[in-house]
């Protein structure tokens, strides 16, 4: 996984729609719209294209004050292996967290992506491999401190003449160094059941504490799927993120669907559909031997080198 460490109150404002149609490949994307604590009357909606539900290429783009947007890189079908007899699927995502004003900026955010069968009786993916999978920690800080404390006592005396009272104080400092750090968490887990093989795929964001510049406006992602039959599924994409507002020191929560089923349209997947192959060209009979961690990344900021010219 390579990273870029290099450091780079959300408001009713409308948001601006626009579609955009893609010749060139089929691949999935997700926008959600933020409103704080997602109001009812927001609208997160990103739906399929009846006349090519599958894989859609079209999207949606929200923007307010702060914006988030999922978008897929490459959707690959092929086998696990070539000597077996197992199904395999690749999807490699890219994440944005972008604050579009000065005082806002993500605390932290929550990812979910959970796959299921379309049809009733056919098999679920098994998420087998993601990355990143562990937790991570990105650009850490060291921060000197000095604490110091004092206690005051008096004694007096004073028996029926003049009172005179002496001060005695003590300090004690204490010296520390405190450590912290940008944290990325990835998990495979099982999710909507108690039974059978891990169906989700799930990555949380949290800022470094001490700096609070905000998470990772970029991620990439990568996701293996096993497969028993090349039957279509689909995938729901979650996304809870925390905002921070610098000017009142408060902290909301905005979401795109939390604690209801999402408004936005399943993710379609057609296991006959060609490979992608943006980043990579990739062996679609050998994708268990794929190494994941190669695919992923992590950026907080990207300089744009000889801004500067003369004439």
């Amino acid at each position: 996984m390579s990273t870029s460490i290099e450091n780079s109150n959300l408001e009713g404002e409308p948001f601006n729609d626009s579609e955009s149609e893609s010749e060139a490949t089929n691949l999935p994307s997700f926008d959600i719209g933020l409103s704080i604590g997602g109001d009812s009357d927001s609208s997160f909606r990103t739906e399929n294209d009846p006349n090519a539900p599958y894989q859609r290429s079209n999207y949606i783009e929200r923007k307010g004050a702060v914006d988030i947007r999922c978008s897929c890189k490459d959707v690959i079908h092929g086998s696990f292996s070539s000597e077996g007899d197992t199904f395999a699927t690749l999807i490699v995502l890219e994440f944005r967290f972008d604050a579009r004003k000065r005082a806002r900026r993500f605390h932290s955010a929550d990812i979910s992506l959970e796959f299921s069968a379309i049809e009733k009786g056919d098999s679920a993916p098994e998420v087998f491999g993601i990355a990143p999978n562990g937790k991570f920690s990105l650009a850490p800080t060291t921060q000197h401190e000095e604490t110091t404390r004092g206690i005051n006592g008096e004694i007096g005396a004073g028996f029926g003449g003049p009172e005179v009272k002496g001060g005695v104080s003590w300090e004690k400092t204490v010296s520390r160094d405190t450590k912290d750090k940008t944290t990325i968490i990835g998990s495979i887990d099982l999710k909507g059941r108690n039974w059978g093989k891990p169906n989700c795929a799930s990555w949380t964001l949290m800022e470094n504490e001490t700096t609070k510049e905000g998470v990772p406006p970029f991620l990439r992602t990568a996701i293996l799927l096993k497969r028993k039959d090349e039957n279509p599924f689909q995938c729901v994409v979650k996304i809870d993120a925390s905002v921070n507002f610098d000017l009142k020191s408060k902290l909301e929560r905005v979401f795109g669907g939390k604690g209801r089923v999402p408004k936005d349209d399943p993710v379609l997947f057609d296991p006959e559909l060609e490979p992608t192959n943006v980043l990579q060209k990739y062996d679609v009979e050998e994708l268990g031997a794929l190494d994941l961690e190669s695919l992923c990344d992590v950026t907080f900021e990207t300089i744009l080198g000889g801004a500067i010219k003369q004439k």
